[in-house]
Protein backbone atom coordinates (compact mmCIF):
# COMPACT_ATOMS: atom_id res chain seq x y z
CA UNK A 1 0.00 0.00 0.00
CA UNK A 2 1.30 3.43 -0.93
CA UNK A 3 2.18 5.82 1.84
CA UNK A 4 0.43 9.19 2.07
CA UNK A 5 3.26 11.21 0.45
CA UNK A 6 3.73 8.62 -2.34
CA UNK A 7 -0.03 8.52 -2.88
CA UNK A 8 -0.18 12.28 -3.24
CA UNK A 9 2.78 12.24 -5.63
CA UNK A 10 1.21 9.49 -7.82
CA UNK A 11 -2.12 11.29 -7.76
CA UNK A 12 -0.40 14.53 -8.82
CA UNK A 13 1.28 12.72 -11.72
CA UNK A 14 -2.10 11.39 -12.91
CA UNK A 15 -3.62 14.86 -12.57
CA UNK A 16 -0.87 16.31 -14.78
CA UNK A 17 -1.57 13.65 -17.41
CA UNK A 18 -5.30 14.39 -17.26
CA UNK A 19 -4.55 18.14 -17.55
CA UNK A 20 -3.06 17.51 -20.98
CA UNK A 21 -5.99 15.27 -22.08
CA UNK A 22 -8.86 17.45 -20.80
CA UNK A 23 -8.30 21.15 -21.40
CA UNK A 24 -11.83 22.09 -20.19
CA UNK A 25 -11.88 22.84 -16.48
CA UNK A 26 -15.09 20.96 -15.61
CA UNK A 27 -14.02 17.85 -17.58
CA UNK A 28 -10.64 17.92 -15.84
CA UNK A 29 -12.22 18.16 -12.36
CA UNK A 30 -14.68 15.32 -13.23
CA UNK A 31 -11.92 12.97 -14.40
CA UNK A 32 -9.84 13.77 -11.30
CA UNK A 33 -12.88 12.77 -9.18
CA UNK A 34 -13.10 9.46 -11.02
CA UNK A 35 -9.40 8.72 -10.59
CA UNK A 36 -9.45 9.62 -6.87
CA UNK A 37 -12.53 7.54 -6.09
CA UNK A 38 -12.09 4.47 -8.26
CA UNK A 39 -8.31 4.20 -8.66
CA UNK A 40 -6.99 5.39 -5.28
CA UNK A 41 -10.11 4.90 -3.13
CA UNK A 42 -10.07 8.51 -1.96
CA UNK A 43 -13.32 10.36 -1.45
CA UNK A 44 -12.98 13.55 -3.53
CA UNK A 45 -13.69 16.89 -1.88
CA UNK A 46 -13.86 20.37 -3.43
CA UNK A 47 -10.91 21.58 -1.33
CA UNK A 48 -8.77 18.58 -2.27
CA UNK A 49 -9.70 18.90 -5.95
CA UNK A 50 -8.74 22.59 -6.02
CA UNK A 51 -5.43 21.83 -4.29
CA UNK A 52 -4.63 19.23 -6.98
CA UNK A 53 -5.85 21.04 -10.11
CA UNK A 54 -5.40 24.76 -9.17
CA UNK A 55 -7.51 25.90 -12.13
CA UNK A 56 -10.57 28.11 -12.37
CA UNK A 57 -12.49 29.49 -9.41
CA UNK A 58 -13.66 27.70 -6.25
CA UNK A 59 -17.06 27.09 -7.80
CA UNK A 60 -15.56 24.87 -10.52
CA UNK A 61 -14.53 21.93 -8.27
CA UNK A 62 -17.84 22.20 -6.39
CA UNK A 63 -19.85 21.96 -9.61
CA UNK A 64 -17.68 19.07 -10.90
CA UNK A 65 -18.04 17.22 -7.58
CA UNK A 66 -21.84 17.70 -7.70
CA UNK A 67 -21.95 16.28 -11.23
CA UNK A 68 -19.73 13.35 -10.22
CA UNK A 69 -21.97 12.34 -7.31
CA UNK A 70 -25.06 12.75 -9.51
CA UNK A 71 -23.59 10.40 -12.09
CA UNK A 72 -22.56 7.97 -9.37
CA UNK A 73 -26.07 8.17 -7.89
CA UNK A 74 -27.61 7.35 -11.24
CA UNK A 75 -25.21 4.46 -11.62
CA UNK A 76 -26.11 3.17 -8.11
CA UNK A 77 -29.84 2.99 -8.95
CA UNK A 78 -29.20 0.44 -11.70
CA UNK A 79 -30.29 -2.94 -10.61
CA UNK A 80 -27.64 -5.57 -10.65
CA UNK A 81 -29.41 -8.37 -12.34
CA UNK A 82 -27.49 -10.63 -14.61
CA UNK A 83 -29.06 -13.88 -15.91
CA UNK A 84 -26.08 -15.89 -14.90
CA UNK A 85 -25.90 -14.51 -11.27
CA UNK A 86 -27.78 -16.08 -8.42
CA UNK A 87 -30.36 -13.98 -6.64
CA UNK A 88 -28.53 -13.90 -3.38
CA UNK A 89 -25.35 -12.75 -5.13
CA UNK A 90 -27.22 -10.08 -7.04
CA UNK A 91 -28.85 -8.97 -3.78
CA UNK A 92 -25.48 -8.84 -2.08
CA UNK A 93 -24.01 -6.85 -4.96
CA UNK A 94 -26.92 -4.43 -4.79
CA UNK A 95 -26.49 -4.07 -1.04
CA UNK A 96 -22.77 -3.49 -1.52
CA UNK A 97 -23.34 -0.80 -4.10
CA UNK A 98 -25.97 0.77 -1.88
CA UNK A 99 -23.62 0.79 1.08
CA UNK A 100 -20.86 2.25 -1.05
CA UNK A 101 -23.23 4.89 -2.31
CA UNK A 102 -24.44 5.76 1.21
CA UNK A 103 -20.88 5.88 2.46
CA UNK A 104 -19.81 8.01 -0.47
CA UNK A 105 -22.88 10.24 -0.01
CA UNK A 106 -22.10 10.71 3.68
CA UNK A 107 -18.45 11.45 2.90
CA UNK A 108 -19.49 13.84 0.19
CA UNK A 109 -21.86 15.62 2.56
CA UNK A 110 -19.13 15.90 5.18
CA UNK A 111 -16.67 17.08 2.58
CA UNK A 112 -19.25 19.55 1.30
CA UNK A 113 -19.89 20.83 4.80
CA UNK A 114 -16.17 21.10 5.45
CA UNK A 115 -15.76 22.80 2.11
CA UNK A 116 -18.57 25.23 2.92
CA UNK A 117 -17.01 25.95 6.31
CA UNK A 118 -13.59 26.36 4.81
CA UNK A 119 -14.99 28.36 1.92
CA UNK A 120 -16.88 30.59 4.36
CA UNK A 121 -13.75 31.12 6.43
CA UNK A 122 -11.73 31.69 3.30
CA UNK A 123 -14.44 34.02 1.99
CA UNK A 124 -14.46 35.98 5.28
CA UNK A 125 -10.67 36.06 5.26
CA UNK A 126 -10.74 37.06 1.61
CA UNK A 127 -13.31 39.78 2.34
CA UNK A 128 -11.22 40.97 5.27
CA UNK A 129 -8.15 40.81 3.13
CA UNK A 130 -10.07 42.60 0.38
CA UNK A 131 -11.09 45.35 2.81
CA UNK A 132 -7.51 45.53 4.08
CA UNK A 133 -6.26 45.62 0.52
CA UNK A 134 -8.86 48.28 -0.33
CA UNK A 135 -7.77 50.29 2.70
CA UNK A 136 -4.17 49.82 1.71
CA UNK A 137 -5.09 50.68 -1.86
CA UNK A 138 -6.92 53.82 -0.74
CA UNK A 139 -3.96 54.77 1.47
CA UNK A 140 -1.65 53.96 -1.40
CA UNK A 141 -3.80 56.07 -3.74
CA UNK A 142 -3.74 58.93 -1.26
CA UNK A 143 0.02 58.52 -0.81
CA UNK A 144 0.34 58.24 -4.58
CA UNK A 145 -1.68 61.43 -5.03
CA UNK A 146 0.50 63.15 -2.43
CA UNK A 147 3.58 61.85 -4.21
CA UNK A 148 2.14 62.97 -7.57
CA UNK A 149 1.46 66.42 -6.11
CA UNK A 150 4.94 66.50 -4.64
CA UNK A 151 6.35 65.27 -7.94
CA UNK A 152 4.50 67.98 -9.84
CA UNK A 153 5.65 70.59 -7.31
CA UNK A 154 9.17 69.19 -7.53
CA UNK A 155 8.93 69.27 -11.34
CA UNK A 156 7.78 72.87 -11.24
CA UNK A 157 10.47 73.70 -8.72
CA UNK A 158 12.99 71.82 -10.83
CA UNK A 159 11.93 73.79 -13.90
CA UNK A 160 12.18 77.01 -11.87
CA UNK A 161 15.57 75.95 -10.57
CA UNK A 162 16.68 75.10 -14.09
CA UNK A 163 15.56 78.52 -15.28
CA UNK A 164 17.30 80.13 -12.33
CA UNK A 165 20.37 78.00 -13.02
CA UNK A 166 20.32 79.10 -16.66
CA UNK A 167 19.93 82.73 -15.59
CA UNK A 168 22.65 82.25 -12.97
CA UNK A 169 24.91 80.64 -15.57
CA UNK A 170 24.32 83.52 -17.96
CA UNK A 171 24.85 86.01 -15.14
CA UNK A 172 27.98 84.15 -14.06
CA UNK A 173 29.29 84.17 -17.63
CA UNK A 174 28.54 87.88 -17.90
CA UNK A 175 30.13 88.53 -14.51
CA UNK A 176 33.18 86.47 -15.52
CA UNK A 177 33.49 88.52 -18.69
CA UNK A 178 33.12 91.73 -16.68
CA UNK A 179 35.59 90.40 -14.13
CA UNK A 180 38.07 89.64 -16.91
CA UNK A 181 37.59 93.12 -18.32
CA UNK A 182 37.89 94.61 -14.84
CA UNK A 183 41.07 92.64 -14.20
CA UNK A 184 42.52 93.83 -17.50
CA UNK A 185 41.45 97.39 -16.69
CA UNK A 186 42.94 97.06 -13.19
CA UNK A 187 46.17 95.70 -14.65
CA UNK A 188 46.28 98.57 -17.13
CA UNK A 189 45.47 101.02 -14.32
CA UNK A 190 48.24 99.49 -12.20
CA UNK A 191 50.70 99.94 -15.06
CA UNK A 192 49.54 103.51 -15.60
CA UNK A 193 49.68 104.16 -11.85
CA UNK A 194 53.22 102.79 -11.73
CA UNK A 195 54.22 105.08 -14.61
CA UNK A 196 52.49 108.02 -12.91
CA UNK A 197 54.18 107.16 -9.61
CA UNK A 198 57.55 107.04 -11.35
CA UNK A 199 56.89 110.35 -13.06
CA UNK A 200 55.58 111.87 -9.83
CA UNK A 201 58.59 110.58 -7.91
CA UNK A 202 60.93 112.11 -10.49
CA UNK A 203 58.88 115.33 -10.46
CA UNK A 204 58.95 115.40 -6.65
CA UNK A 205 62.70 114.89 -6.72
CA UNK A 206 63.08 117.72 -9.22
CA UNK A 207 60.77 119.99 -7.20
CA UNK A 208 62.56 119.02 -4.01
CA UNK A 209 65.91 119.82 -5.63
CA UNK A 210 64.57 123.17 -6.83
CA UNK A 211 63.07 123.89 -3.41
CA UNK A 212 66.35 122.93 -1.75
CA UNK A 213 68.27 125.18 -4.12
CA UNK A 214 65.77 127.98 -3.55
CA UNK A 215 66.03 127.45 0.21
CA UNK A 216 69.80 127.56 0.02
CA UNK A 217 69.65 130.70 -2.08
CA UNK A 218 67.15 132.18 0.33
CA UNK A 219 69.34 131.32 3.30
CA UNK A 220 72.37 132.77 1.56
CA UNK A 221 70.36 135.88 0.69
CA UNK A 222 69.08 136.08 4.24
CA UNK A 223 72.59 135.69 5.59
CA UNK A 224 73.84 138.38 3.28
CA UNK A 225 70.91 140.56 4.23
CA UNK A 226 71.60 140.00 7.93
CA UNK A 227 75.27 140.85 7.38
CA UNK A 228 74.28 143.94 5.47
CA UNK A 229 71.76 144.82 8.15
CA UNK A 230 74.36 144.34 10.88
CA UNK A 231 76.80 146.37 8.86
CA UNK A 232 74.20 149.05 8.35
CA UNK A 233 73.25 148.94 12.01
CA UNK A 234 76.89 149.42 12.93
CA UNK A 235 77.18 152.24 10.47
CA UNK A 236 73.99 153.82 11.75
CA UNK A 237 75.23 153.46 15.32
CA UNK A 238 78.44 155.17 14.39
CA UNK A 239 76.48 157.82 12.58
CA UNK A 240 74.25 158.28 15.61
CA UNK A 241 77.30 158.71 17.86
CA UNK A 242 78.98 160.99 15.36
CA UNK A 243 75.88 163.08 14.77
CA UNK A 244 74.86 163.31 18.43
CA UNK A 245 76.30 166.81 18.59
CA UNK A 246 74.26 168.07 15.69
CA UNK A 247 70.84 166.62 16.61
CA UNK A 248 69.26 170.01 16.29
CA UNK A 249 70.51 170.48 12.74
CA UNK A 250 70.03 166.95 11.51
CA UNK A 251 66.97 165.94 13.62
CA UNK A 252 64.75 165.63 10.59
CA UNK A 253 67.33 163.59 8.70
CA UNK A 254 67.95 161.35 11.70
CA UNK A 255 64.22 160.79 12.22
CA UNK A 256 63.93 159.80 8.60
CA UNK A 257 66.87 157.42 8.96
CA UNK A 258 65.28 155.84 12.07
CA UNK A 259 61.98 155.42 10.21
CA UNK A 260 63.79 153.74 7.35
CA UNK A 261 65.64 151.52 9.81
CA UNK A 262 62.35 150.55 11.51
CA UNK A 263 60.89 149.81 8.11
CA UNK A 264 63.88 147.63 7.34
CA UNK A 265 63.39 145.78 10.65
CA UNK A 266 59.72 145.27 9.85
CA UNK A 267 60.68 143.96 6.45
CA UNK A 268 63.22 141.63 8.07
CA UNK A 269 60.55 140.33 10.50
CA UNK A 270 58.19 139.89 7.60
CA UNK A 271 60.88 138.01 5.77
CA UNK A 272 61.39 135.82 8.86
CA UNK A 273 57.66 135.11 9.00
CA UNK A 274 57.65 134.37 5.31
CA UNK A 275 60.55 132.04 5.82
CA UNK A 276 58.66 130.18 8.59
CA UNK A 277 55.63 129.91 6.34
CA UNK A 278 57.92 128.68 3.60
CA UNK A 279 59.31 125.97 5.90
CA UNK A 280 55.73 124.83 6.68
CA UNK A 281 55.00 124.74 3.01
CA UNK A 282 58.14 122.71 2.47
CA UNK A 283 56.87 120.12 4.97
CA UNK A 284 53.55 119.84 3.19
CA UNK A 285 55.22 119.77 -0.21
CA UNK A 286 56.11 116.06 0.15
CA UNK A 287 52.46 115.13 0.81
CA UNK A 288 50.82 117.46 -1.66
CA UNK A 289 52.77 117.31 -4.86
CA UNK A 290 50.62 119.77 -6.73
CA UNK A 291 50.75 122.32 -3.93
CA UNK A 292 54.54 121.98 -3.75
CA UNK A 293 54.87 123.30 -7.28
CA UNK A 294 52.76 126.36 -6.43
CA UNK A 295 54.68 126.84 -3.19
CA UNK A 296 57.97 126.60 -5.07
CA UNK A 297 56.72 129.22 -7.51
CA UNK A 298 55.60 131.39 -4.61
CA UNK A 299 58.96 130.84 -2.92
CA UNK A 300 60.78 131.85 -6.06
CA UNK A 301 58.55 134.92 -6.34
CA UNK A 302 59.18 135.77 -2.68
CA UNK A 303 62.89 135.25 -3.19
CA UNK A 304 62.78 137.55 -6.18
CA UNK A 305 60.85 140.12 -4.11
CA UNK A 306 63.35 139.73 -1.27
CA UNK A 307 66.21 140.15 -3.68
CA UNK A 308 64.53 143.24 -5.05
CA UNK A 309 63.93 144.49 -1.54
CA UNK A 310 67.56 143.84 -0.61
CA UNK A 311 68.66 145.66 -3.75
CA UNK A 312 66.32 148.48 -2.80
CA UNK A 313 67.68 148.50 0.74
CA UNK A 314 71.21 148.55 -0.60
CA UNK A 315 70.26 151.48 -2.78
CA UNK A 316 68.80 153.21 0.26
CA UNK A 317 71.97 152.50 2.22
CA UNK A 318 73.99 153.92 -0.64
CA UNK A 319 71.80 157.03 -0.52
CA UNK A 320 72.35 157.25 3.24
CA UNK A 321 76.05 156.88 2.75
CA UNK A 322 76.05 159.62 0.16
CA UNK A 323 74.08 161.80 2.56
CA UNK A 324 76.57 161.02 5.32
CA UNK A 325 79.46 161.81 3.04
CA UNK A 326 77.87 165.11 2.11
CA UNK A 327 77.29 165.92 5.79
CA UNK A 328 80.81 164.96 6.82
CA UNK A 329 82.28 168.42 6.04
CA UNK A 330 79.55 169.98 8.11
CA UNK A 331 80.46 167.70 11.01
CA UNK A 332 84.10 168.62 10.52
CA UNK A 333 83.21 172.29 10.64
CA UNK A 334 81.07 171.77 13.72
CA UNK A 335 83.91 169.83 15.32
CA UNK A 336 86.39 172.60 14.48
CA UNK A 337 84.02 175.25 15.84
CA UNK A 338 83.65 173.21 18.98
CA UNK A 339 87.39 172.87 19.27
CA UNK A 340 87.78 176.56 18.78
CA UNK A 341 85.19 177.26 21.44
CA UNK A 342 86.99 175.00 23.85
CA UNK A 343 90.32 176.76 23.10
CA UNK A 344 88.84 180.17 23.71
CA UNK A 345 87.23 179.01 26.88
CA UNK A 346 90.52 177.61 28.09
CA UNK A 347 92.33 180.77 27.26
CA UNK A 348 89.71 182.81 29.07
CA UNK A 349 90.05 180.64 32.10
CA UNK A 350 93.81 181.09 32.10
CA UNK A 351 93.72 184.86 31.67
CA UNK A 352 91.02 185.54 34.24
CA UNK A 353 93.14 185.37 37.43
CA UNK A 354 95.65 187.81 36.08
CA UNK A 355 92.99 190.35 35.72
Amino acid sequence: MLEHNDLDAALQVDVEKLRAEYPRTLDLYREVCVVMFFRYGITPTANKLYQLVRKGSMSAPTEALRAFWADLRRSGKVKVGQPDLPDNLAQAAGDLVSKLWNSAQAAANRSLEEFRLTAGQERDAALQEKRTVQDLLENANRDLQVLVDKLEAASRENATLREQAAVSAATAAEMNAKLTDARQAASEADRRLEVIRTEHAAEIERVTARITQAEERYRASEQRALVEIDRERTAVSKLEKALESERTVSAASLQRLQSELTHMQIEAAKQARDFAALEEELKNAFEERGIARDKAAQLQAMTSDLTGQIVAERARVEVLREQLHRRAPMQTRVAKQGQRGKTLTARRSKTKPAE
